[in-house]
């Protein structure tokens, strides 16, 4: 169990370093999309929509021009507007963090990431008007920082912001993995651990929306501020460390 503990804390000390394994990746996607999932509900408890949602979006935008819901309109933009603009901002900070600093590339977005959840309850201050539509931007481009990293991080196999890519690529692994149980012999390839990693992100996101829905209920945008502030920890703290690598697994 010690031996357990000591290996999960040095994932957790590596989540944002530079020099990345499937373990830290896996790990680093899990917590993501349980913040993602939180963060999403919280979305539609004080926004009444899902920040994440852009085919959603799209459609609110092609519905408002037939209706002629200027409002509807609107906060469609702004939400895709945010999304763009942040998977942009993390796409740049990870080129610059490459080409200049290697050890904050990763750990640059997500700082940022962390604190602008921490930063949320602030925008309780604002009237309600400009609080809705600031909430609307500012969670919809945590949403593309977020989901634009870890696909950067994660070499395009992971996303965490939303989920109709990770049930599809489920579906997918699931399909193969009972035609090769079916028949053996005709040699389709799957994949017993993507699988497995696709599970786990979806219980995640399950888990976070569930936390996410009790805690934005109670307390509103004040229930950001803790996953915001463990993602600026591990901000500072991962790219501290060098990676070392026995056996493919990370080592501290």
């Amino acid at each position: 169990m010690h031996a357990r503990q000591t290996r999960a804390f040095r994932v957790a000390r590596l989540a944002a370093a530079p020099k990345r394994t499937p373990e830290t990746d896996r790990s680093l996607g899990i917590l993501l999309a349980g913040i993602a999932g939180s963060l999403n509900v919280g979305g539609f408890l004080l926004l009444s929509q899902y920040t994440s949602h852009m085919t959603g979006h799209l459609s609110n935008i092609a519905g408002s021009l037939v209706f002629t819901n200027l409002m509807m309109l609107l906060d469609s933009l702004a939400a895709i507007g945010g999304f763009v603009t942040g998977a942009a901002v993390s796409a740049a900070m990870i080129a610059w963090g490459q080409t200049r600093s290697a050890r904050l590339c990763y750990a640059l977005p997500l700082g940022v990431q962390g604190a602008l959840l921490a930063a949320l309850p602030l925008m309780t201050a604002l009237p309600d008007r400009a609080e809705h539509r600031m909430a609307i931007v500012i969670v919809c481009f945590v949403m593309g920082l977020q989901n634009a990293t870890i696909t950067r991080i994660s070499g395009a196999r992971i996303r965490t912001s939303h989920a109709t890519g990770l049930i599809t690529d489920m579906g997918i692994e699931i399909g193969r993995s009972l035609y090769h149980a079916a028949k053996p012999r005709a040699e389709v390839p799957y994949d017993g651990g993507k699988l497995w990693l696709y599970v786990q992100l979806v219980a995640a996101f399950i888990v976070g929306g569930v936390l996410g829905a009790i805690g934005h209920g109670m307390i509103g945008w004040a229930f950001a501020m803790p996953p915001g502030l463990m993602l600026i920890t591990l901000a500072v703290w991962s790219p501290r460390h060098r990676t070392a690598f026995r056996g493919g697994k990370a080592v501290a």
